[in-house]
C-alpha cells in the first residue's frame, strides 16, 4: 500500500469514528490518549470541523494508557491508541457502558 493510500484509509477510518460520536449541531467532542498519535488527531479535528462548523472537538494526548482511562471513567469521546485495548480495559467498559468498545 502507498503512503498516500495509507493517510487516505486512516483519514477515512477517523471519520468514521468521529462521524460515530457525532454531536448535535454545536456539539462539542473530545480525543484523549496516545501521544504518538495526537497530531494525526488534530488534523482530523481540524477536518471534522472544517466540515461541521460550529462544532468542537478538543484533542488532547496523555499517553495510551490515559486515553483508554479517560475513555473507562467517561471524560472522552473517543480514545486514541497505539495499542489495542487489555481485555480487563474492554470488560471495563463493557461493564459501565453496557456493550464492549468499538476498536477501529
Amino acid at each position: 500500500m502507498t503512503k498516500a493510500a495509507s493517510i487516505t484509509l486512516a483519514t477515512g477510518i477517523a471519520a468514521l469514528a468521529l462521524a460515530s460520536c457525532s454531536p448535535r449541531q454545536g456539539g462539542s467532542l473530545t480525543l484523549k490518549g496516545s501521544d504518538t498519535m495526537v497530531i494525526l488527531g488534530q488534523r482530523w479535528a481540524e477536518a471534522y470541523m472544517k466540515a461541521h462548523p460550529g462544532t468542537v472537538v478538543q484533542v488532547t494526548g496523555g499517553g495510551s494508557g490515559t486515553g483508554i482511562a479517560a475513555l473507562i471513567n467517561g471524560t472522552t469521546d473517543i480514545c486514541m491508541s497505539s495499542r489495542p485495548m487489555k481485555e480487563e480495559e474492554r470488560a471495563q467498559i463493557a461493564q459501565k457502558f453496557g456493550s464492549p468498545p468499538q476498536e477501529i
